[in-house]
């Protein structure tokens, strides 16, 4: 709007996409940038264009292709990312899923050589009503941000209604807005304004372009808030990474499992002086159970795993084993720290103390391998204890940070994706506790490291399987 009364300013008033015959710098594609798109796209005056990160499995193939990135910026223009999976629902957006589809962005992100500092748009492409943006939008950008901010140095936009563009901005969780004016009728863009982050207003559908040359765009309005990138880093190598479980090995996998973890004397429930009590009834967890859970979080393990390039199974054997031990002391432990009679104790799936955690991310932190203010154990430990016993994904990339700071403390490289049996023992072992104290070898630790590695050997024996299909 310019201030006077003419068509563009009261076009602006009475429907979300205003004058659809402005003339935008900015544009967003399912289709591939060649070189006569380019042209014809720069001719139109287009500077900044959206390319996705993926394609959705089934879906159409709209994500970047090898050469795509180079071709845009040889020609002039900027790219800006943009995430979308399947959030066309309220059902899809949860904690859970926010937090998996930000470390999936960051694994895009790197793969097609975005660079630090940019900005990744994740989608909302749908009509949210304000009770879904509190119930599910902003639990879903909340996993978002906590996962894009802690393991990269990208930022976080958000596609979307005005509505849900400004309550999702508010809350804190992104700091730039791609609105989808050019969905008029819906409720999130009926009588809201422009969110004041506003980077890039999508207006209207257009074709630019003939021949080679011929493309569809959706047109936007660019504010300069965000210039996107016009220049890339050599795509990420993903060769040889974790790759998400193969359910087709499920079967064989849990009864190799059990197998093993009988042969070392832990039984499907009971053990542990509770072999007298049907544990797993009374709230326990059997080998079953403990490996159904851990299974069920493969997509969280598999995304850290390629974070930190080092193998899921050596994050996960320690997971599925403090569950599987789980009895009443853990819980009663954990009782005394809520009611104030303790200040910490191990706790959540991977049986983590707090100031232990604060350890291990604070190693990360200042090796630059996640981000993150350093923690104080005194001022801090509430806190993580609080976060380590609630909230699951928390705990297990603690979990995984702890993994990296066990190499550092019994001396050893930072664990990869060939790192040795016997490297992993001493790493599997040093999650129980020093492996030398008072200058002996310490037995129940190594003993662990021992048992823990055969159930290791068996994970790692089908997630290669899983790989190399």
């Amino acid at each position: 709007m310019n201030g006077d009364g003419d068509y563009r300013t009261w076009a602006s008033l009475l429907i979300s996409y205003g004058d659809q015959s402005r003339s935008g710098a900015a544009c967003d594609c399912i289709t591939t940038i060649t070189a006569a798109r380019a042209q014809a796209l720069t001719s139109a005056g287009y500077v900044y264009v959206g390319r996705y990160l993926c394609n959705v499995p089934g879906g159409r193939d709209k994500m970047i292709k090898p050469g795509e990135l180079q071709t845009i910026a040889s020609n002039g223009m900027h790219c800006f990312p943009i995430y979308q999976t399947s959030s066309d629902g309220a059902s899809y957006f949860t904690y859970n899923q926010g937090t998996r589809d930000g470390l999936d962005a960051i694994d895009w992100a790197k793969y097609h050589g975005f660079k630090d500092g940019t900005r990744i748009y994740f989608a909302v492409d749908y009509d949210a009503y304000d009770h879904e943006v509190t119930s599910n939008i902003l639990p879903h950008f909340r996993g978002i941000s906590r996962a894009v901010l802690e393991n990269s140095r990208y930022r976080v936009g958000i596609y979307g209604p005005r509505n849900v563009c400004r309550r999702v901005r508010e809350a804190g969780y992104t700091d730039a807005s791609f609105v989808s004016d050019m969905s008029s009728g819906f409720s999130g863009n009926l009588g809201f304004p422009m969110p004041g982050d506003w980077a890039f207003d999508q207006i209207a559908t257009v074709s630019v372009g003939s021949g080679a040359g011929a493309i569809e765009i959706d047109k936007n309005i660019a504010s300069g808030r965000d210039i996107g990138q016009n220049s890339f880093d050599p795509g990420a190598d993903i060769a040889g990474l974790d790759v998400d479980f193969n359910p087709a090995y499920r079967d064989a996998m849990l009864g190799e499992v059990r197998s093993y973890l009988e042969s070392i004397g832990v039984p499907e429930t009971g053990g542990d002086g509770w072999t007298d009590t049907d544990w797993a009834t009374l709230g326990g967890i059997s080998n079953t159970k403990a490996f159904e859970l851990v299974v069920s979080a493969d997509w969280l393990f598999t995304s850290l795993a390629r974070q930190l390039r080092l193998r899921k199974a050596l994050i996960q054997t320690p997971v599925l084993w403090e569950l599987r031990k789980l009895n009443p002391l853990d819980f009663a432990a954990d009782t005394a720290v809520k009611t104030g009679l303790d200040d910490d104790c191990s706790t959540g799936w991977g049986q983590i103390f707090a100031w232990v955690a604060i350890e291990a991310r604070n190693h990360c932190v200042r090796q630059g391998i996640i981000n993150g203010q350093i923690l104080d154990r005194g001022q801090d430990l509430d806190a993580v204890w609080a976060q380590l016993n609630e909230d699951p994904i928390y705990n297990m990339k603690t979990a995984a940070y702890l993994t990296i700071f066990n190499a550092h403390q019994i001396g050893h490289p930072r664990p990869g994706l060939e790192t040795s049996d016997a490297a992993s023992e001493l790493l599997l072992a040093r999650y129980n506790g020093p492996l030398v104290v008072d200058g002996q070898p310490n037995g129940p630790a190594l003993e662990y490291g021992r048992q823990l590695l055969g159930l290791y050997r068996v994970l790692e024996k089908y997630y290669r399987l899983s790989r190399n299909q």
